[in-house]
C-alpha cells in the first residue's frame, strides 16, 4: 500500500481526503495536528459583553480571506 503524503496536501485537500477515507486514523491525526498548531485569532468568553462584535469581526475576516 502506498503511503499518503498528508503534509503535501493543502488544508482543503486533506479535509476532502479525510471525508472520503474516514477510517484513516493517520489522516485524522495529521488534520488535527495541523489545526491545533495554528494560533487562535480570538477567544470569546461566555460573559463577554462584546461577544457579538467579536463574532461578527471573525466572520467578516473569514469571508474576506475566501474572496
Amino acid at each position: 500500500m502506498t503511503k499518503v503524503n498528508y503534509a503535501g496536501m493543502s488544508d482543503q485537500e486533506l479535509k476532502r481526503y479525510l471525508l472520503c477515507y474516514r477510517d484513516d486514523d493517520e489522516a485524522f491525526y495529521a488534520y488535527m495536528a495541523r489545526r491545533q498548531s495554528r494560533p487562535r485569532d480570538t477567544v470569546i468568553e461566555l460573559n463577554d459583553p462584546a461577544w457579538e462584535e467579536k463574532i461578527t469581526a471573525l466572520i467578516q475576516k473569514q469571508i474576506s480571506s475566501v474572496q
